[in-house]
């Protein structure tokens, strides 16, 4: 199997039962301590790598009848190819983007007005690779979504409560009108800004539609969100109107918004307007907000007026849409701008070819209005698919409500993250054995690293099928490694880059590998990268965050190794890696040697410098399962099964912890912990979904170290 193997090792065979190994050689005079060299080394068939083996094939039928393959025979009667595979596919396009982007926006039907041709004008952008795309070309976003037959089902909603609603396409229409048209008779314009503060129900997605019809920039933030967290984006967003729920539910409680959004409001004064949405009715409370000269207003009166016409105007194909934040864990969050275009064109492009959604299916993604996943999931209206939602805590009914829905609701799609997936493993949730999940083709997985032993569990306790591990970012509000229909996929691996993503792995040295780690590395130009960042007129932030390293191409922090196959396999972010003796560690590889053992429920790896000291040390910190204690034995259990994956990965220091922090999409934070453990300011708190968790490390778990190590 694949290993990180030290040049300080030796390969050697038992001699009884035949099987190959590597040997670890602490004194072997020289080289101890010496050099920072790791060889990626594969071991005789007899211990071969499961990743060799694919666990899911498409059939036949699949990629006779995918859009992918659709694609294909559209270019080839344009005068293209013949292409035989994905491979081929994803090599030309890298070669002829113009001829790329173009014959995808024909093909996919983007709804619009004006020429396609040319792809992109003479005028330079912020970046290396900015582009002014599609400069004849005008459209709007919300029409694009809003397609299809009136009576076709356009959302499904679930609460915590399964209460159960449903939209069609015909509602979703008349009432984002209704929205779009309050929103002008406030006097929002074009290119002005709207800011929600909503969970993940079918009221904002209808809000953002209403936004989008008349040009408007939205802006979101779940209700995981707190104060502070909420004026770090609504003041920088500097928006005009904010859409604010007045209640929402968590695990069986109602809780109250009413003074979060009153203090929101007095600390960000460009709010002018609020539209109060209550889907949990109590209207007798609108008058309780006392909101100054604010006016306010009640979203169940705006949608319930009488509709007049309505023609949607379009705009520039670069015309601000959306603007995201990254989680600013390492510092002050970056306001993204995204385009309409841009954003249109890669989220079909990603659903229709890439995740074979196709019209009349069910997509079902997990996440809350905070992530970009949520605006992922919005667009595959687009597509002509139904979208679900929840609302709620989603380890619910010991794990299994999401499954209940998704059988229910004959699910096509399920999206979720590698977290949530760990988390029903870990309580012995098997949906297979409980529910049918008759319609569900495809499963889709983001946020962390999906490790090799999670697609196991997918296929053994859920349900064999495809299983799309994807991967990109809010960044590019899109994926550099998702699904395809045409591949296999083999354990562990993201299956393809994303089609018209120039993606590769750059060396040390700056040179492109393949079967080597490395730093993530788009090179060409691609039209869902940031229009711009906020409060960056010249942009110096924005050449910063992704072009200082390498220059002319694109860096976006993710340590990553493709195979020999093609595929992806994401390693977690290149600034946590960790360097014990020199040699370099991804964090995933730990975590995705500790998935055996039941013991820990969630644990993070950061490297230390102990003072006077020049070699990193790794210390571990696990949270665990209910009534287990880290005792002698299991560190001894912990070490021996890291050193049975490589010997750099055993810590220096097991640290028992009450949890671990984590992003409000889910993600770790590893480098708060490790500024923690250098003495300095664990970060921006309010881009944590557990912000009180850091207390443990700036005291307890900070003093152990320094006493230990």
């Amino acid at each position: 199997m694949y290993d990180i193997v030290p040049v300080h090792c030796i390969h050697e065979k038992d001699t009884k039962s035949g099987v190959h190994y590597y040997k670890w050689l602490r004194e072997l005079p020289g080289l101890r301590g010496s050099t920072s060299k790791t060889l990626r080394m594969r071991t005789p068939s007899s211990q071969c790598d499961p990743r060799d083996s694919a666990i899911w094939t498409p059939s036949t039928d699949l990629k006779r009848t995918c859009a992918m393959s659709a694609f294909m025979r559209h270019l080839e009667a344009h005068g293209v190819g013949p292409l035989h595979d994905y491979s081929e596919l994803h090599s030309w396009g890298v070669a002829h983007p113009e001829i790329l982007w173009r014959e995808l926006a024909i093909f996919l039907g983007l709804k619009g007005t004006g020429s396609l041709e040319p792809v992109w004008g003479a005028t330079r952008g912020l970046t290396p690779l900015a582009r002014d795309w599609f400069p004849q070309f005008t459209l709007n976003f919300a029409e694009n979504l809003l397609v299809g037959d009136d009576d076709a089902q356009a959302i499904i909603s679930w609460s915590e409560s399964s209460l159960r609603r449903e939209f069609s396409l015909r509602d979703i229409r008349r009432t984002s009108i209704a929205i779009a048209l309050h929103l002008r008779s406030l006097g929002v314009q074009s290119g002005d800004r709207v800011f929600a503060y909503l969970p993940n129900i079918p009221e904002a997605a209808i809000c953002m539609l209403g936004a989008a019809s008349i040009g408007a920039t939205w802006s979101s933030c779940g209700t995981d969100y707190q104060i502070d967290g909420l004026e770090a984006r609504a003041s920088r967003v500097q928006p005009s109107v904010l859409i604010a729920t007045r209640r929402y539910q968590w695990r069986g409680t109602e809780v109250s918004t009413l003074e979060t959004i009153t203090r929101l409001i007095e600390r960000v004064p460009s709010i002018q307007h609020v539209i109060l949405v209550d889907y949990l009715p109590r209207p007798d409370e609108i008058n309780s907000l006392s909101c100054g000269k604010v006016s306010v207003s009640s979203y169940e009166q705006i949608i319930s007026r009488q509709s007049a016409s309505f023609q949607y105007p379009r705009f520039a194909f670069i015309h601000p849409l959306y603007i995201m934040f990254s989680s600013g864990t390492t510092g002050t969050p970056k306001g993204i701008v995204h385009s309409a275009g841009g954003t249109l064109l890669e989220h079909r492009k990603e659903h229709s070819l890439h995740s074979d959604i196709r019209p009349g299916d069910r997509l079902f993604y997990q996440t809350s209005t905070s992530w970009m996943m949520w605006n992922w999931l919005v667009s595959g209206l687009a597509s002509q698919a139904t979208i679900v939602m929840y609302d709620g805590d989603p380890l619910l009914e010991n794990g299994e409500i999401l499954w209940r829905m998704a059988d229910q609701e004959r699910v096509t799609h399920f999206g979720t993250s590698a977290a949530f997936l760990g988390a029903i493993e870990k309580q012995g949730v098997k949906p297979r054995g409980r529910f049918p999940l008759t319609d569900l083709r495809a499963i889709l997985s983001t946020g962390s690293t999906l490790y090799p032993s999670q697609f196991d569990y997918i296929s053994e306790s859920i349900k064999p099928l495809w299983i799309q591990s994807i991967s990109g970012g809010t960044d590019i509000i899109g994926c550099f490694g998702l699904g395809c229909p045409l591949k296999p996929v083999h354990r562990g691996e993201v299956q393809a880059k994303s089609l018209g993503y120039d993606v590769c792995v750059y060396n040390s040295a700056r040179q492109r590998v393949v079967g080597e780690e490395g730093e993530l590395i788009c090179a060409n130009p691609v039209p869902s990268m940031p229009a711009c960042f906020l409060d960056d007129p010249n942009g110096e932030n924005y050449r910063g965050a992704y072009f200082s390293e390498y220059g002319d191409v694109w860096r976006h922090g993710d340590f990553l190794e493709e195979t020999s196959n093609g595929g992806l396999l994401f390693l977690g972010r290149s600034d946590a890696t960790l360097k014990p003796a020199g040699v370099r560690v991804a964090t995933a590889d730990i975590y995705a040697a500790l998935q055996s053992i039941n013991e820990i429920h969630q644990a993070l790896a950061v490297g230390y410098v102990p003072p006077g000291s020049v070699s990193e040390k790794i210390v571990l910190f696990v949270v665990l399962a209910n009534n287990i204690v880290l005792n002698p034995p299991l560190a001894a259990k912990i070490k021996e099964c890291l050193r049975s994956s490589n010997a750099f990965f055993v810590p220096a220091l097991i640290v028992e912890a009450p949890g671990v922090p984590r992003t409000t999409n889910n993600k770790l934070s590893e480098l708060s912990v490790k500024r923690i453990l250098k003495g300095e300011d664990p970060g921006n708190r309010s881009a944590l979904a557990n912000p009180e968790v850091l207390d443990f490390y700036l005291t307890e778990g900070r003093a152990r170290v320094l006493r230990e190590l």
